[in-house]
């Protein structure tokens, strides 16, 4: 085994202004690529309009979160940033949610409870984003 740092990244294609999708499979498909089997995993987006968060990806709740973010950075407010682009609210989004979250890796796996998932929350969409990875840890080959 030998401990290294591998960086990659996955696409997330959205098709909706707000929209909530659960990135987990893929992040754990690129895990498994990377031959990760005990360390930490970190996903974080390099955007300013969009977060992640380790939640339940239940439909209900993915709505509920939209609903609640939409309700707490209020689009369409009179907020300064809107003069420049009409995002606002997606930033202060951002700065509620995080940009990045990091799960442990055991067994070459992501060690997640038993709801948890990795939500890529967009809200400034449709868009063509990024999720950044990187790995620290043991690998296999």
């Amino acid at each position: 085994m030998a401990v290294r740092v591998v960086h990659g990244s996955i696409r997330v294609e959205t098709s909706s202004r707000f929209e909530v999708v659960d990135i987990t499979r893929r992040v754990s498909e690129w895990l498994e690529s990377v031959g990760g089997t005990s360390g930490v995993l970190t996903a974080y987006v390099p955007h300013t309009t969009a977060a992640i968060a380790v939640n339940e990806a239940e439909p209900g709740l993915m709505e509920d979160i939209i609903e609640f973010l939409r309700g707490l950075t209020r689009p369409g407010a009179p907020w300064r940033h809107n003069r420049i682009d009409n995002n606002a609210h997606a930033h202060l989004g951002n700065v509620i949610v995080g940009h990045s979250a990091t799960v442990p890796v055991r067994d070459g796996s992501l060690d997640l409870g038993t709801w948890q998932r990795i939500l890529f929350i967009e809200m400034d969409g449709p868009r063509r984003r990024r999720v950044r990875l990187v790995f620290m840890g043991e690998t296999v080959g």
